[in-house]
């Protein structure tokens, strides 16, 4: 047992009061790196929420006035694609899913060779009492996605998804 005490001594030795290479002792140092990611990591995912907000590209309109708007196209395999769509309605509508709401996002699966389009996730938002736009609805399947019920969008969108290349 004194031999393993001594090698220990030896090899890795233990110095009381050392400072690492910051200055600071390392509980400190965790402090510091704790509050950096507790402060630094909202920032960070508001401001990557914002830029991605800003990407949005208007390609139309539908019969009854709604703003339609994709971003983020990804072109995948076997002539498919992926992309967020936004609907912006004129007015706030009552659809299938329930209502009124004033907009609508999902990401879209595209499968441009039959013209497909399927939503793998949906969002629906309504208005607070502040005026705010929240979340009111999550749904996974849709069956009729961009049909008339819903607007009317569905081929819009495909067209344009469809048509932009990597």
């Amino acid at each position: 047992m004194w031999l393993l005490t001594l090698t220990k001594s030896i090899f890795w030795p233990r110095v009381v009061g050392c400072k690492n290479w910051l200055g600071t002792s390392s509980g400190v140092k965790k402090a510091l790196l704790i509050f950096a990611a507790v402060v630094l990591a909202p920032v960070l995912v508001v401001s990557l929420a914002v830029l991605a907000a800003g990407d949005w590209r208007a390609i139309g309109q539908t019969e009854a006035g709604d703003t339609v708007s994709v971003s983020s196209i990804h072109v995948l395999k076997s002539n498919q694609r992926v992309a967020l769509v936004r609907v912006e309605y004129k007015e706030p509508a009552t659809l299938p899913q329930g209502g009124p709401f004033v907009e609508m996002r999902a990401r879209v699966r595209f499968n441009c060779a039959s013209g497909a389009a399927s939503p793998t996730s949906e969002w629906f938002y309504t208005r607070d009492r502040s005026g705010r736009c929240v979340v009111s609805k999550k749904a996974i399947r849709d069956d009729q996605f961009g049909k008339a019920p819903e607007g009317g969008f569905a081929d819009m969108v495909s067209k344009s998804v469809c048509s932009q290349s990597k």
